[in-house]
């Protein structure tokens, strides 16, 4: 059967090349089915590329690629599902093609977005597996429309096939990306990843992927877990089979203030580790939180690494005093920059989302498409604007408020940090 792959992101703050549709199309290729890459992020035509691709190939089936529903920042905020929504209609207008969607943001409300959509299937997860269910079933009787991930382990690793223009992703300031698991095991109230099944892969197939990416002229990597540390096992296993490697690279990561060691952040420090952003949130947290944030900081930086504190704030009944305590004890280890943001994105199946909404008074501080009870267009919860923000921030020049600059903290790491 043959596959045509579609990846409509085409928000270039940076450009982000389909990792999860060339895990997609290794699976398929496996499997012996044609597969071909469209990548629209740089299009200067879309339906055209579409018509030439189609007409081209002759695809079976249309899988299109929904990595983020919006781009989550309330102050430059952008909805993208209009325009995947434009590309699933033309394919299925103009060419009878069914079309499944898949991605991470599938699975903020996979009926939702099977609906919005207007597509004929919907994958929740990783689809590297999945995607072989519907192949089967697509000329069947079968009218099951919504498939659940199962996840693969380290055995069942299916290789990643290079579909990208790497070149021109790195020309616009892109980077290659890896990843060494799927899910996470945390339990935060804002996030769609929380508690989802955790699948590890070997280190030896990460790391050939790696080389097979510096053979396409890549040398700067970022890290495309949630976080790098969910086990610190297997993150040491992880940086020990790559410093043997000795390969000349740079990579950026991700990591939460827990699973952490000396040993570790020297480990990543010989493996070409240069910025840790760290995720922190103030959502009920106790003292020895904060501790291990302060004791994570002073780790990391000892060992050469430069650390970017992501911190998620204004929950809930929290008032300016918290907020101040709480930059306070992220000040105190001195990161290199602290991104603060008051606006939190609200989906459908969260349990901050039903806390927000049992509270009236809570639901007085949404602002967003209150109309939309699938919380599929943008929806923010905030009680402390920028305005607010600003005045206890007072000019600290390593704090900056996270939305009016479309940038991200590896395109910032060498440059000032100013607030603001």
């Amino acid at each position: 059967m043959k596959v045509l792959l579609i990846n409509p992101n085409r928000y270039k703050s940076p450009p982000v090349p389909p990792l999860g549709l060339e895990y997609v199309a290794g699976s398929l290729e496996e499997k012996g089915h044609g597969v071909e890459l469209l990548d629209l992020c740089f299009s200067g035509n879309i339906h055209e590329e579409i018509d030439r691709s189609i007409r081209s190939f002759g695809p079976d089936i249309a899988g299109i690629t929904v990595r983020n529903v919006d781009s989550v920042l309330f102050h430059t905020n952008e909805f993208f599902l209009d325009g995947i929504r434009d590309i699933v209609n033309h394919i299925k207008s103009g060419y009878g093609l069914k079309t499944v969607i898949g991605g991470a943001g599938v699975s903020v409300n996979p009926q939702g977005m099977l609906e919005y959509l207007n597509a004929d299937f919907a994958v929740a997860g990783p689809a590297e597996n999945t995607v072989h269910e519907i192949l089967e079933k697509l000329n069947g009787p079968d009218d099951k429309r919504i498939y659940y991930s199962r996840y693969p382990g380290r055995s069942s690793y299916c290789g990643r096939k290079l579909l990208a223009d790497y070149g021109k992703y790195l020309k616009e300031g892109g980077l290659a990306g890896f990843e060494t698991h799927k899910g996470c095991s945390s339990s935060c109230v804002y996030c769609i990843e929380a508690n989802s099944k955790v699948s590890f892969k070997e280190p030896s197939d990460v790391i050939g992927e790696i080389k097979r990416l510096i053979e396409r002229g890549c040398s700067h990597f970022h890290l495309c877990d949630s976080e790098f540390n969910e086990i610190l096992e297997y993150s040491l296993d992880f940086c020990a089979a790559l410093k043997n490697e000795r390969l000349d690279i740079r990579w950026a990561v991700y990591m939460k203030p827990a699973n952490f060691s000396r040993k570790l952040f020297q480990l990543m420090k010989d493996t070409g580790v240069y910025l840790v952003t760290l995720a922190v949130d103030s959502y009920k947290k106790c003292d020895l939180y904060w501790t291990d944030i302060e004791k994570f900081i002073f780790g990391a930086k000892s060992c050469g690494m430069k650390v970017a504190v992501d911190f998620l704030t204004g929950f809930p009944y929290e008032t300016l005093d918290d907020i101040r305590m709480h930059l306070d004890n992220l000040r105190r280890p001195m990161p290199d920059s602290i991104g603060v943001n008051t606006y939190i994105r609200l989906y459908e199946t969260l349990p901050l989302t039903s806390i927000i909404f049992k509270d009236a008074a809570l639901r007085e501080k949404l602002t967003g498409d209150t109309g939309d009870r699938t919380l599929i267009k943008p929806l923010f919860y905030n009680h402390i604007n920028t305005e607010m923000l600003g005045q206890i921030i007072d000019g600290d020049s390593i704090v900056r408020i996270e939305g009016p600059e479309k940038r991200v903290n590896y395109s910032r790491v060498d440059d000032p940090v100013t607030a603001g």
